[in-house]
């Protein structure tokens, strides 16, 4: 009986935190949306996304702040952009990260669109 209610009691912890993290993601797409950003990527826990004027990354966290789990990326600070194994590199120093070459193939394609 104790152990029943010990694994009722760890499915309803795990359905909370599940509720939780969707209602974080939905912030995060609506804050994208928002800016009018395109090209919507997640992968490795962070939302990556081609806007009007930059390169938008934002983290995925327990608690979501917009403002400090982003990083951005003006595109007329962009020098170089390169590919090293599942990551695009800007300017030799910033990483952003994907989960399949497809991903990373699609992201990397807009962003040299918008580019020229």
């Amino acid at each position: 009986m104790i152990l029943i209610a010990l694994f009722g009691f760890i499915a309803v912890i795990v359905i909370a935190l599940n509720m939780y993290d969707n209602s974080n993601l939905a912030k995060i797409e609506e804050h994208l949306k928002a800016q009018n950003c395109t090209s919507i990527i997640y992968a490795r826990g962070s939302y990556k996304s081609l806007c009007d004027d930059k390169i938008l990354e934002v983290s995925n966290s327990f608690s979501v702040d917009i403002e400090k789990n982003s990083k951005m990326y003006d595109y007329d600070k962009i020098k170089s952009i390169k590919t090293k194994d599942l990551n695009i590199i800007i300017n030799d120093e910033n990483e952003i990260k994907f989960s399949t070459q497809e991903e990373l193939n699609k992201f990397k394609n807009n962003l040299e669109k918008r580019l020229k």
